[in-house]
C-alpha cells in the first residue's frame, strides 16, 4: 500500500486526476475519512468534502494499486 502526505490542493488535484483518466475512475474505489471520523464514499463525494476541508485521508484502490493519501 503506498502511502502520501500531501495538503488540500494536491489532495484535489490526485482525484481529479482519478477522475479525469475515465474507465479507471468506474474501477476506483475511494473512500474518506472526515475529521470527525465519520466516512465519505464515492469519488463525487470525497471530492465534495476535500474542498470543504473536511477530509482528514482517504483511501483509494484501482489498477495502480491500494494507497492512501492523508491531507495536513
Amino acid at each position: 500500500m503506498n502511502r502520501y502526505f500531501t495538503n488540500k490542493q494536491g489532495a484535489v488535484r490526485r482525484i481529479i486526476d482519478l477522475k479525469r483518466n475515465g474507465p479507471e475512475a468506474f474501477r476506483a474505489m475511494v473512500v474518506g475519512t472526515q475529521k470527525d471520523g465519520r466516512e465519505v464514499h464515492g469519488l463525487e463525494q470525497v471530492l465534495l468534502h476535500l474542498r470543504i476541508g473536511r477530509i482528514a485521508h482517504f483511501t483509494c484502490s484501482s489498477s495502480f494499486g491500494p494507497e492512501i493519501v492523508f491531507v495536513s
